[in-house]
Parts: structure tokens; sequence; C-alpha cells
């Protein structure tokens, strides 16, 4: 590299080398802070769809018994159905109107039906999973929660299942937090489960 002074300017003069040096080392930079940006962009849309998700089971959850109610005594006939119980939890993905959701979702009895045997399944590996945990008693009373709370035959508010449990309000609803992120991974599947 040559310095020229000239008219109070300097003038750096570079060899093809030296200037071919300079491109590599930016391209290096300019590759890093790429792949770096797409990193955080997509962790990103994941937590974005792992937020629809848990707030999907939120509502699925909630509206159980009437889906449920609905499957049992629909006036149609369930029929076989080409739809998985992924198919349909995937184009709930796109609906942000919690009503349109289940209106979607209620739309034959046989969807409504599979929706509620793939929520009933999932439960079931839960209760495995909590059953089987190192730290078995704190688990199993998460899974008692959410039951007591959404699925169980007669509901329970936070306050009957805080004095059922012997634990406070708000570790009532951190419960259902645990729990509900542990419900989405299993009912959506491996996508249910938030990237941090």
């Amino acid at each position: 590299m040559d310095h020229v002074k000239t008219d109070g300017k300097i003038l750096v003069t570079l060899t093809q080398d030296q200037l071919k040096d300079i491109y590599e080392k930016a391209a290096a930079i300019g590759a890093r802070e790429a792949v770096k940006a797409f990193e955080q962009e997509r962790k990103k849309e994941l937590g974005k769809k792992a937020d629809i998700r848990l707030r999907n089971t939120k509502l699925l959850l909630r509206n159980y018994h009437m889906l449920k109610e609905h499957a049992e005594n629909s006036v149609f006939g369930r029929t076989q159905m080409e739809e998985s119980a992924m198919d349909i939890l995937e184009s709930m993905m796109s609906i942000y109107d919690n009503e349109v959701i289940i209106e979607s979702i209620k739309r034959s009895a046989t969807r409504t039906a599979v929706i509620v045997s793939h929520i009933e399944t999932m439960f079931g590996l839960y209760a495995a999973y909590c059953d089987k945990a190192s730290n078995r008693d704190i688990e199993m009373r998460r899974y008692e929660v959410v039951w007591d709370m959404y699925m169980a035959e007669h509901t329970l508010s936070a306050k009957e299942i805080s004095e059922k449990q012997n634990i406070s309000s708000r570790n009532v609803y951190e419960d259902i937090k645990v729990a509900t992120e542990r419900l989405s991974a299993l009912i959506f599947g491996v996508d249910g489960l938030k990237v941090h």
C-alpha cells in the first residue's frame, strides 16, 4: 500500500492482492452478519408461531366441553374424513379470531370429533409424562390443576383449585401456564415448543 500526498490530500494505492483481501474480509463479515440476522428473524418467527399455538391451545382447552358436546350431539353423522388432527390444527394457525377458529372446527361433527379425540389423547400422554417425571409431585399437581380447570366433567374455578391443592391462586395460574405450554407442544407437535 502506497501513500501519495497531493494538494493536501492523501491518495492510497492498493495492489490487486490487497484489494482482493479487503473484498474477501468484507464479504466474510457481511455473510456472518447476514446469517446472524437470518437466525434472529427465524427465532422471532418461530416465537410468533409458538405464541399462536399457545393461544390456540388455551382456546381449545377453554372450549373443550362445548366442542365435545357438539361432536356427541351433532345431528350430522360422522363420515370418513381425510383430514387429520394436525391438518385441522394447522388450518387454525392463520386465523386470529377465536370465534372463527371454533366455528371452523365445528364445521363438521367428524372434524370436531377428530380435535376432541386429539386433545384427549394428548392429555393422556401429558398424564403419562407427569407420572414419570423426576419431580412427579409437582408435575402431577400441574396436570390435576389444568384437568380441573378445563377437562373435568365439573370444572373448578382457580379459587376452588387453590383450596383443593392447598396452593395459592398465583400458583394455580403458574401451573396452568406451565401445563398449557407442555400441552401445546403435545397438541401441535414439536412446533408448539416456544424457542427462547
